[in-house]
């Protein structure tokens, strides 16, 4: 994975990292709730009127947190038509997240790490079917560069899939760059209020 030369090196990128959670948590939690929902809004208004929306099939959403993109009326559109949704859910053996499909709201429980999350009685959809993955963030550049949580749970589970993924985030987490390390996943496309912050069909 390529950096600009002005790019942390991979071995202060870590300590970077924090620094930077640590100032869009502080951003986030500014926001109001009506701001979040706004912005959640406009976003989840972008990707169903996108054509890569459309042309997808079998969808990979989340639950979100408070400080993440709420895109529950996603979940709750897909469900009521022909799209197949899953959700990411934690396999305590492996210490990973896998893709698992829901049919009703119902299927959603309490999961790990404080996360809403497929019930065990949902089944593991093979990551190859999937079309399109929305991911969610505390930092996004318009490099496709992605700032996670810090667990790498997200990275593992993006690794090798063949899908769109595509990165939303709220414009307070918009970062002139994100440090970069081997592991992190660069996201095909990101989704902001604004509009396409890097990438897109339309």
């Amino acid at each position: 994975m390529s950096q600009a030369d002005d790019s942390p090196a991979p071995s202060d990128a870590r300590l970077t990292k924090q620094a930077l959670r640590e100032r869009l948590r502080l951003a986030t939690l500014d926001m109001t709730p009506d701001e979040r929902a706004e912005q959640s809004a406009l976003i989840c208004r972008r990707i169903v009127e996108s054509s890569l929306w459309r042309s997808s099939q079998a969808v990979l959403l989340y639950s979100p947190l408070t400080s993440e993109v709420n895109v529950n009326s996603l979940i709750e559109s897909v469900l009521s038509g022909i799209k197949i949704v899953s959700l990411p859910r934690f396999l305590s053996k492996s210490d990973r997240y896998a893709p698992y499909v829901i049919r009703q709201s119902g299927d959603v429980v309490d999961g790990a790490f404080g996360v809403r999350e497929p019930s065990a009685d949902c089944v593991e959809l093979e990551p190859n079917q999937l079309d399109l993955v929305i991911v969610p963030g505390v930092g996004f550049d318009a490099f496709g560069a992605r700032l996670g949580r810090g667990g790498g749970h997200y990275d593992r589970l993006l690794q090798g899939l063949t899908a769109t993924i595509c990165g939303v985030c709220f414009r307070q987490q918009v970062l002139p760059r994100v440090p970069e390390e081997a592991h992190d996943i660069k996201m095909d496309c990101i989704i902001t209020p604004e509009g396409w912050l890097t990438g897109g069909p339309d």
